[in-house]
């Protein structure tokens, strides 16, 4: 009689750093497709960040499980899983180096200011009422209208000075207190 002892087995882990390497290309590609969305739900360069470790590490895996081919049974763990994870975490950090080198060469004024930038910058009250209002700020070409709090009493078109900047919402003084 024959028996049949089962289908035969693939490599180990090829469908796992398949499957990796798709998922971190289909990942960059759907950054660089849809950047404008993405960025009002994360965080400036998280999906580049994070999707180039996921690729390099099912593209190294795969490299690394074919190099060895049928002898995979006889490299150590270690080496199959090792390498990949190795290249993966050195190609994040590269990746989030050249990210940051990439936002300080860039000109000042492609990215709009942050509140917290605004610090010690003079900005023009455009309403007030009980403690609080709007005040606009130019700064690098752009123009922001932020809210603001002060325990100064301030009027629509007076100068004031940012003091902080707390969850975007900027803590001023009048001008004239400061320049006096």
């Amino acid at each position: 009689m024959l028996e049949v002892e089962g289908l035969p087995q693939k490599g180990t882990g090829v469908g796992i750093f398949a499957w990796c390497a798709i998922i971190g290309c289909t990942v960059l590609v759907a950054g660089v497709l849809f950047d404008g969305l993405l960025d009002a739900f994360l965080p400036d360069g998280l999906v580049p960040i994070l999707a180039l470790p996921v690729a390099v590490f099912g593209a190294i895996g795969m490299g690394v499980t074919a190099t060895t081919g049928s002898a995979a049974t006889q490299v150590p763990v270690g080496v199959l899983w090792g390498v990949p994870t190795a290249a993966a975490l050195a190609s994040g950090a590269l990746m989030r180096w050249l990210w940051n080198r990439l936002r300080r060469s860039m000109p000042l004024n492609t990215a709009p200011p942050t509140a917290a930038e605004l610090v010690g910058e003079k900005v023009t009250v455009l309403w007030w009422k009980d403690g609080g209002g709007e005040v606009r700020a130019i700064t690098r070409g752009h123009q922001l209208t932020l809210p603001a709090r002060s325990e100064q009493p301030l009027r629509s078109g007076q100068g004031a000075w940012v003091l902080d900047a707390v969850d975007s919402i900027l803590t001023i003084v009048p001008w004239e207190q400061i320049s006096s």
